[in-house]
């Protein structure tokens, strides 16, 4: 986000910054806790989750490398974000974040074109679990996992499509099951699926290989017929 704001703001942004490391499932803030910082994620993923009443919770987003941590002027988050991997955050005090906001119109915008950036990925969160078959949910968030680990798939040529992609899941299966509202067994069916079709590959419980990626994208959006 620095690179998007004016060079003053960018200045007095460091010192009021500090690093912070995360071991894997700590909570860095949840809805009973108040936001006394902010953070920008240095490297590492984060999952939101919404805790319903009765306990049941729902994982909601996945956060990334440069991805905001955290609201400016809320005194609370409603949602619960937690390491999924090892993380490593620059934090802000939210008073100080505030007030250099005020002074700063262009660190105000640049947070502002993060926030229509994450409405848009929540909307197509949303079409993900209510329009897609349990196979193009599965490829979906593959092809998310990859673009934000990796680089967006095809974008680099006609060639790119075929180059492998390899990367380490940062949910388990029980976790991917809970975000895309499938169950843990049809989950693991169409990772099977996938990997006797040739597309991905897998060694261990997290690492997997994209070794089709144009095929994995097309799958994602529904139209391999």
């Amino acid at each position: 986000m620095c690179s998007e704001v004016s060079e003053s703001a960018a200045r007095e942004l460091a010192p009021i910054a500090h690093h912070r490391r995360i071991p894997v499932g700590q909570v860095i803030h949840s809805e009973h806790q108040g936001l006394g910082s902010l953070a920008i994620i240095v490297s590492g993923v984060v999952k939101l989750v919404k805790a319903q009443r009765d306990g049941r919770l729902q994982i909601v987003g996945l956060q990334y490398a440069a991805d905001f941590v955290g609201h400016p002027y809320a005194a609370k988050s409603s949602l619960i974000a937690e390491a999924t991997t090892h993380l490593e955050l620059c934090c802000f005090s939210r008073s100080a974040f505030e007030a250099l906001m005020r002074n700063h119109p262009t660190l105000e915008q640049a947070l502002y074109r993060r926030a229509l950036n994450d409405l848009e990925t929540a909307r197509e969160w949303m079409f993900l679990l209510g329009r897609k078959t349990a196979r193009e949910k599965v490829a979906s968030l593959l092809v998310s996992i990859a673009t934000r680990i990796n680089r967006p798939l095809g974008s680099v040529g006609a060639t790119a499509g075929k180059m492998a992609l390899q990367f380490d899941l940062p949910l388990s299966r029980n976790e991917i099951a809970d975000a895309l509202g499938l169950t843990i067994e049809t989950v693991s069916r169409e990772m099977r699926a996938l990997k006797l079709a040739g597309v991905v590959s897998t060694a261990g419980r997290r690492s997997v290989t994209v070794l089709k990626p144009d095929v994995l994208q097309t799958i994602a959006e529904g139209d391999l017929d």
